[in-house]
């Protein structure tokens, strides 16, 4: 007897260390259910599902070792029953948890938290007489029994609050696509900001396509900011002209919108609590600053009241970047939402954006060309090693830049770093001209080497690597006049 039942004992410390470590690793992919997207929810909520059974079958196991010739069978087998029962809830729970800001939140959590525990602690009081000698058979059979049974039905309330919750939500879709619907073509926009309210992006999408093509919403933004209802956070998604109106009026609300939030003591009260207005103000603020609307003395102000709250987030640390005179017309300078909005100061890669679009490509290209700066813009963008690099590099021989060292040494670095990658296919599988082509995105890289190197640019290491590279493709006239046209340009 002693010898079984130190290896009961030995065999049930094994598998509670095992359940601890599976137990804790649900635990942590439960916290992190909602913390992807849809495709990583689902994997999540696969893993932990998987978690739960391997949990609950090591929980059954652990169970018979410990309990079986202690317990009366008749317990052992109902607190089986009852195990089973509380894994296919924690199951369940999982999806409740996948969605937390729904009822009933994250209380589903508590069966998977809570019957693993309670289980290893049955089957200690199950190996160790001197506590089976405290707690009578009866008390504590009657208890994990009683918790099991609490912690398995407890989730179908729970089910069925967030059935009604879901029915709710859908109430709600069904009044508010009958509200819109109902609006008038001519609508104000005061009549359109309440509908952004709602979970659904798309919808809210919808709502900002028809806001951008209201022809008075300039007036309306503006009365709205008089008035004090204006929803700040959707300053900048309005596609509304940042004259000096708005940015005064925009100021004054962002202003008169801070004293309500000061609390009364300071880092008492969670930041939570105001994180949204905040948020609000920081991406109204990103806006105007953006377009040369200074918003120090608010930034200031919502820094100031931000920081009297326990937990700030970064919002607090993007309210002092503001304040950095080089943010002051940065979206101006380099990325405005309109053609019209371009000016002389504004960066070679603003007027590269409008390239894209056929309407404007020409205008775009011709205005670039005017740009003093344009030649060190173009050197920035090369060194960025991100599309700007690729947008040069297209429009080089267009933009009537300054062959300087500067500008040599970054494109050619460009294009070098370009041509090795490319495939180049053995000789016993030739590939056409033309596939090279493709994957070069057409000629552009070999056309921007041919203008650097006939503008005396030292390209001779990258004519050497596009002549490797286009030698080992198949032979075409179009190779063929590409090769001279390259060979040409060496120096020597």
């Amino acid at each position: 007897m002693p010898s079984r039942n130190r290896a009961a004992i030995i065999t049930s410390t094994l598998l509670s260390i095992l359940i601890l470590l599976v137990w804790a690793l649900l635990l942590a992919t439960l916290a992190d259910l909602d913390a992807s997207d849809a495709m990583g929810k689902a994997l999540a909520k696969g893993f932990a599902s998987i978690e739960i059974i391997v949990l609950w079958v090591l929980l059954g196991v652990l169970l018979i070792v410990a309990a079986v010739r202690v317990v009366p069978i008749a317990v052992t087998l109902a607190a089986l029953a009852l195990l089973i029962a509380s894994c296919f809830a924690a199951i369940g729970a999982v999806d409740l948890l996948a969605d937390p800001k729904l009822p009933p939140y994250a209380w589903p959590i508590l069966t998977p938290t809570l019957v693993p525990p309670i289980v290893v602690a049955f089957c200690i009081w199950a190996l160790v007489p001197v506590l089976r000698t405290g707690v009578p058979v009866g008390v504590a059979s009657g208890t994990v029994l009683g918790a099991l049974f609490v912690l398995s039905a407890v989730m179908l309330p729970m089910q069925q609050m967030r059935d009604r919750a879901h029915q709710r939500q859908a109430i709600q879709r069904e009044d508010w696509a009958r509200g819109f619907a109902g609006l008038a073509s001519d609508a104000p926009l005061w009549e359109l900001t309440p509908f952004l309210n709602t979970s659904d992006s798309s919808r809210a999408q919808t709502v900002l396509e028809r806001i951008r093509h209201l022809d008075r919403r300039q007036t309306d933004a503006e009365t709205m900011l008089v008035r004090g209802d204006f929803p700040l956070a959707y300053l900048g998604e309005f596609d509304l002209d940042p004259n000096a109106s708005i940015c005064e009026k925009a100021r004054d609300l962002l202003r008169r919108r801070v004293p309500p939030l000061v609390p009364a003591i300071a880092k008492v009260n969670s930041y939570a609590k105001i994180a949204d207005d905040v948020a609000g103000a920081v991406a109204a603020m990103t806006w105007l600053v953006g377009y040369g609307c200074s918003c120090d003395a608010e930034s200031l102000a919502w820094e100031a009241m931000a920081n009297g709250y326990r937990d700030t987030n970064f919002d607090v640390v993007r309210l002092r970047e503001l304040r950095d005179p080089q943010e002051l017309g940065r979206t101006l300078r380099e990325s405005p939402a309109r053609f019209s909005m371009l000016t002389p100061l504004a960066h070679l890669k603003a007027w590269l954006k409008f390239t894209d679009e056929n309407e404007f490509r020409a205008q775009a290209l011709a205005g670039a060309r005017q740009l003093d700066h344009r030649t060190a813009d173009a050197v920035e963008m090369l060194q960025a090693h991100d599309f700007g690099s690729y947008k040069v590099l297209t429009y080089l021989p267009v933009l009537d830049l300054d062959a300087t060292p500067a500008l040599c040494g970054a494109s050619l670095e460009a294009l070098y770093n370009q041509f090795v990658p490319i495939y180049r296919p053995p000789a016993d599988d030739p590939r056409p001209y033309d596939e090279l082509l493709e994957r070069l995105g057409v000629d552009e890289p070999l056309v921007a080497l041919q203008w650097l190197a006939s503008h005396g640019c030292d390209a001779d290491r990258e004519l050497n690597e596009a002549e490797t590279l286009v030698r080992s493709y198949r032979d075409s006239p179009e190779r063929t006049a590409m090769l001279t046209r390259l060979a040409a340009l060496h120096r020597n």
